[in-house]
């Protein structure tokens, strides 16, 4: 899995968080634009889905699904969407609680020891706890 954090993250130096009215990094734009023609299923995690960029993920896979192609989309959260209506599948439910169930369905142990162990030393060495999101192009693997 990828993640394509379009308008920004906290901590993030090089895609600092964007405010409604600010520009968005162009390769981030055209990597987005590539999921949103190539994506099966979009699973959408505790977000209000606004009208933002990032929609057109939400938007395409939808499509796809009414039109009988592809998995859909899958909103969880507590918010009402724009989309609700739209998606093959709505979870109303905390994150958390709804992502443990989907663990203990799939019996993945969460979280990983490995994964743990490496992000707490990850979080030791890094005291600011910053990340520098890489430059993509479209033809990145999604």
């Amino acid at each position: 899995a990828k993640l394509n954090e379009i308008h920004g993250a906290w901590g993030d130096s090089k895609n600092q968080v964007k405010m409604m009215d600010d520009t968005l990094r162009r390769d981030l734009l055209e990597w987005l634009a590539s999921w949103a023609q190539g994506a099966e299923l979009c699973v959408a995690l505790g977000t209000s889905l606004c009208g933002m960029n990032a929609d057109q993920v939400v938007q395409a896979t939808a499509q796809r699904y009414a039109a009988s192609s592809g998995e859909g989309l899958v909103i969880i959260g507590l918010q009402r969407t724009m989309y609700d209506d739209v998606a093959s599948l709505r979870i109303w439910g905390l994150c958390d609680d709804v992502m443990k169930l989907v663990a203990k369905e799939l019996d993945c142990k969460v979280p990983d020891a490995k994964v743990a162990m490496r992000g707490q030393a990850w979080d030791r060495g890094h005291p600011r706890l910053t990340y520098n999101t890489p430059v993509r192009t479209a033809k990145d693997p999604m």
